[in-house]
Parts: C-alpha cells; sequence; structure tokens
C-alpha cells in the first residue's frame, strides 16, 4: 500500500545535491525569467489600450460635439495642434495646401480683381468728362478746400441717379427679410416678386452655365432701371437704381450687407421664418437711398470772356514770341555765316540779346543787318574782338587796299596764293612785287596774265596809225580838204607811241608811203606819189612830230591799196598810208 508524502516532509527529506540543483538553474535562467515576465505585462498593457481607443473613438463625436456647443473650449485646444499640423505640412509640402486651396481662391481673386478694372475704368471716364470744363474746375478748387478727392466732389455734383428700393433677402429661402421704397419712387415693385424674380433668374444662370453655387449675377439691366446685387453667405442685397449710379454705390452697398451680416449673425443662422428681428436693421437700408440730381446749366458770360481774353492775349503773346525767336535764330544764323564774323556766345538778360565774338574790320557792320531782319537794335549788344580773316574776300579786299590797283587788275586768292591777272601799267606792276611780300597771309604771288599796259597801247596805237590814210585828187599832191583834223590826231598818236616805247627802250621808225592810181605813166605816177609823201611829212611835222621818225617813198600803182575796178577803187589808191616798224635799240644798225 501507497502513502503520498507531503512536500514538507518531502522537503525535509530532499538531499542537499536538490539545493545546489536550484541554485544553479537560477544563475542560468534568471535573466531570461525577468524578461518574460516583463513582456507578459506588456501585452496585457496593450490589451487594455486597445479595448480603451476602441471605447473612446465611439463616444469621441458625440463629445466634441456637446463640448463645442457648449464653449470654445474645444476649438481653444485644438487651435495649436491644428497650426502646427498645418505649419508641418507646409514644411513637408506646400504642394497639398496650394492644391486645396486653389479652387476656392481663384475665383474670389478673378472676381476682386475684373470689380477693381470696372471701377478704374468707369473713374477715369467720370474724371476725363468733368476735368476741364467749368464745373470741373470749380469742382477742383471745392476738393482743395474741402480735402476731398476730386472724385469724391464730382460724384456729389455731376452723376444724375436714384436709388428707388432696396431689398434684403434670406438667401437659402428666398425670403424677403426687409426692403425700403424711396419717397420719390414712381412705380414700385411687390417684394416677393422681385425676389422670386433673382432666385429664378439666378439659378437659370447657374444651370445654363455651370456656375458654381459661390458665383452670382452682379448687376442686371431693365430700361433706365438696373438691378445692384450683393450677397454674403446666408444673405441676397438687391437695390433698384434708376439712372447713371456711380461705381462707390456698390462699395456702400457691401458694407451695408457686412454690416447687416455681423450684427444678425444669430438671427440669420437660426431664422425660422420670422423677420420681425431685422427691422432693427432698416436704418441701414435708409442709408443706402442716395440719389443725385444734375444741376441746371449756366452760362457764365463773365468766366467766359475772361477766358477768351485771356486765350488771346496767350495767342497774341505766342506769336511775337515765336516770330522774334524765329527773328533772332535767322539773323544768329546768317550772322554766323558772314564772313569775318566770329560768334562765340549768345546769352538774353532782361529782354535783351548779348553777342561776343570776333569780327573783321572788313566784315559786314552786324547793326546794319539787324535792320534787314526787322530787329530792335536797342535790345541787342555787341562785344566784339578785332582780328583779320584768312576769308578769300577778305585778304583780296586787304590787298587792293594795299596795292592800289587799276580797275583793270582782278585778283583771285586760295589757301596763300595771290594771282593777278588783267592788264596794268609797268610801274605799277614793279611795285606790286615789292609790296605783296609784306601782305600777311600771301605766302605765293602769280602775275604771269598780267598784260601791262603800255605795251597794250603800243600795239593800239600802231594799229590805228597803220589804218589811217589821206586822200588826193587825180594828179594832185595836195590832201583833199577836211582832213587836218585826221591829221592833228595822228601827229599827236605818233608822239604818244614814241613815250611809250621809248618806256621800254625801244626805238620806232614810220614809214610814209605814197600811192597813185594807174593812170598815167609810171614815171609821173612815181613822181607824184613820192611828192603826196612829201606833204604828209611837212603836215605832220608841223603839228610837232618829230622828222626822224619819218621816212618817205612813192611806189606810184605798185602796191595799191585796192584792185581797180570802178572810179572809186582808183580814189582809194589815190592816197598816203604810214607803217609802223618798232625794235629794240641794240637792234638799230
Amino acid at each position: 500500500m501507497f502513502f503520498r508524502k507531503s512536500p514538507d516532509k518531502v522537503q525535509e527529506n530532499r538531499p542537499a545535491s536538490d539545493d545546489s540543483l536550484e541554485e544553479l538553474r537560477k544563475l542560468l535562467m534568471g535573466p531570461m525569467q525577468e524578461r518574460f515576465d516583463q513582456m507578459q505585462q506588456l501585452l496585457k498593457m496593450l490589451e487594455n489600450q486597445e479595448l480603451q481607443a476602441e471605447e473612446v473613438s465611439q463616444i469621441l463625436p458625440e463629445a466634441i460635439l456637446m463640448r463645442s456647443s457648449r464653449d470654445k473650449q474645444i476649438v481653444k485646444a485644438m487651435e495649436p495642434i491644428t497650426e502646427q499640423a498645418i505649419e508641418a505640412s507646409i514644411q513637408r509640402d506646400p504642394r497639398v495646401l496650394v492644391s486645396l486651396f486653389v479652387p476656392v481662391m481663384l475665383p474670389a481673386i478673378r472676381k476682386a480683381i475684373g470689380t477693381m478694372i470696372k471701377e478704374m475704368i468707369e473713374t477715369f471716364s467720370a474724371t476725363l468728362e468733368h476735368g476741364m470744363s467749368f464745373r470741373g474746375l470749380r469742382w477742383r478748387y471745392e476738393a482743395f478746400k474741402t480735402k476731398k478727392p476730386f472724385g469724391e466732389v464730382a460724384l456729389l455734383h455731376s452723376l444724375v441717379y436714384q436709388v428707388e428700393q432696396i431689398f434684403l433677402i434670406h438667401r437659402e429661402t428666398g425670403l424677403v427679410l426687409l426692403s425700403e421704397v424711396s419717397k420719390d419712387t414712381v412705380v414700385v415693385q411687390d417684394a416677393d416678386m422681385v425676389s422670386g424674380m433673382l432666385s429664378a433668374i439666378q439659378d437659370f444662370v447657374r444651370d445654363s452655365f455651370g456656375a458654381t453655387q459661390d458665383d452670382s449675377i452682379e448687376n442686371m439691366q431693365f430700361g433706365d432701371r438696373s438691378i445692384w446685387i450683393e450677397q454674403t453667405q446666408y444673405l441676397i442685397f438687391a437695390a433698384v437704381v434708376w439712372g447713371n449710379a456711380p461705381t462707390e454705390l456698390r462699395k456702400v452697398l457691401k458694407e451695408t450687407l457686412n454690416t447687416i451680416h455681423f450684427e444678425h449673425l444669430d438671427n440669420i443662422r437660426n431664422f425660422d421664418g420670422n423677420t420681425a428681428p431685422f427691422e432693427s436693421a432698416k436704418h441701414h437700408l435708409l442709408a443706402c437711398m442716395k440719389s443725385q440730381h444734375k444741376e441746371r446749366e449756366r452760362h457764365p458770360v463773365i468766366f467766359w470772356t475772361v477766358i477768351s481774353l485771356l486765350c488771346i492775349l496767350i495767342g497774341w503773346w505766342s506769336f511775337f514770341t515765336i516770330r522774334d525767336h524765329i527773328r533772332w535764330t535767322n539773323y544768329l544764323e546768317k550772322l554766323q555765316n558772314e564772313p569775318g564774323i566770329v560768334v562765340a556766345e549768345t546769352e538774353k538778360r532782361s529782354g535783351k540779346h548779348y553777342v561776343y565774338g570776333l569780327r573783321d574790320s572788313l566784315a559786314s557792320d552786324p547793326e546794319n543787318m539787324l535792320y534787314d531782319a526787322k530787329i530792335d537794335p536797342e535790345k541787342v549788344h555787341f562785344k566784339w574782338e578785332l582780328y583779320h580773316s584768312s576769308h578769300p574776300e577778305f585778304m583780296v579786299r586787304r590787298i587792293k587796299k594795299i596795292l592800289n590797283p587799276p580797275d583793270t587788275v582782278r585778283f583771285y586768292y586760295k589757301d596763300g596764293t595771290l594771282r593777278v591777272e588783267g592788264i596794268a601799267p609797268r610801274q605799277w606792276i614793279i611795285d606790286s612785287k615789292k609790296l605783296v611780300e609784306a601782305i600777311p597771309g600771301v605766302v605765293r604771288y602769280k602775275n604771269e596774265k598780267v598784260v601791262v599796259l603800255e605795251q597794250k597801247q603800243i600795239e593800239t596805237l600802231k594799229e590805228q596809225i597803220e589804218k589811217t590814210f589821206f586822200f588826193f585828187d587825180a594828179i594832185s599832191t595836195k590832201v583833199k580838204v577836211g582832213q587836218e583834223k585826221a591829221l592833228a590826231q595822228l601827229a599827236n598818236e605818233i608822239m604818244e607811241l614814241v613815250r611809250l616805247t621809248r618806256m621800254f627802250n625801244k626805238t620806232i621808225r614810220i614809214d610814209i608811203i605814197g600811192h597813185t592810181d594807174s593812170v598815167g605813166t609810171e614815171e609821173r605816177n612815181s613822181l607824184i606819189s613820192q611828192k603826196r609823201a612829201d606833204e604828209v611829212f611837212s603836215l605832220l611835222t608841223a603839228y610837232g612830230a618829230e622828222p626822224e621818225l619819218f621816212t618817205k617813198k612813192g611806189v606810184a600803182s605798185k602796191e595799191p591799196i585796192k584792185e581797180e575796178k570802178t572810179e572809186k577803187d582808183r580814189e582809194a589808191n589815190r592816197c598816203v598810208n604810214l607803217k609802223v616798224v618798232i625794235s629794240d635799240k641794240e637792234n638799230i644798225k
């Protein structure tokens, strides 16, 4: 029969070797046992957290809704967490938030830019329309005096419009919350009809053109009237306007709508069809009932008379100012192109012109030129420094003044070369060669084409003497009556010729040749021709000619002047002529 031992007894009866084994096991398995125990505890904790998260997820939405309806503490608690999350998202990838905001922001930006451009164009048009008129000038003075913008003053005076009706409409239900009518309005529209019409039109536009819920109609035109529409998330503000209202009116409507929206935000969110709470906003609608009436035009006769006289005075002053300027400009240009004048500087002080420069003494007088330009000399002052111009005209004039040439001499000056042409006395030619060397600016002197006057005179006298004939009757040896004057003139020419030839160291011989016609014998004709030559010789010496100058001979009819065919030809052969021979003294034998 077997009996089970109790543990104590077993323990008591365990040998000492078992205790050693236990100690060895603890030494080997101790660290692993601790880790095992820690893993068991962690597993139990995870099972408890999953259970708790599941329980919290079931009650969290209801808890947030309940707390947010009670106060704003949940918002304050989540605000820093939300900001940090957004900041981290932007730092990680900004394109995520950009892609979310672009569809929302772009329509609003386009709408704002379009409104701004439209207002700018209308303002600019109004400024152009009224800026330069008499009313515009008066309004500018008023703007300056009252420190208001000109556009605001012009708005108060010039634009003609009237806000006839205003409607405040609940956007979701389409019910009219409040309306106001101008006392001057002739035709009053039913508020509910207007609200229904606006809702129907906006629904039609969205359905037809694919517009979003945020898009809306801003303006509708019908005849002389238009409906201006502004809206927020919950409200629509519509104003019936007659005439041409300024863009500032839209700003007033928008600001009024925003004010009503924020003042009655709770009433709007909790709207149940009762419009009584909105009666307190009626004064805002009354502030939008604006109108502007055009003033009667007056004809300021005195103003326009003054303006006309002022324009005439300005035109008169401008005409004479421009005319004087043109005259002065043309005068200066002519003065600068005038030889011998160099204009260095011009200025105008106290209504007078001052001219400084250089002037040749031979140049034209600038003061005399003022009369040709029709400029008052009293208004022009000159200050010239003297100088010698190298202009060809002035060089020639200066040379003429020094050389004092005869009228038959011409001068040509270019690049330091003086060229002389014409006829001049022999002595002048000799003197000019000496004087020209002392003239400044003359480097070369050419007078090859100058003909000596005395030589020209010698040739002329010789030609005139040889063309002189003295005629005789048949068989007569006396000069025909009436030729005495020709004889005296011939004698003077011969004496002048002698004087000129001696000036050039030359000698002269004059042959007196007697002629007869062919009638009669040769012996008789020779005797008659010789006597005729002697007769002319005697007459010439009687008038003062030197006898040693002449030789006389008779050639009868051997050297006829003309071929004898008629009696006149024979008369021409009954004559005496002269032949002049000029030679150098050394050639005389």
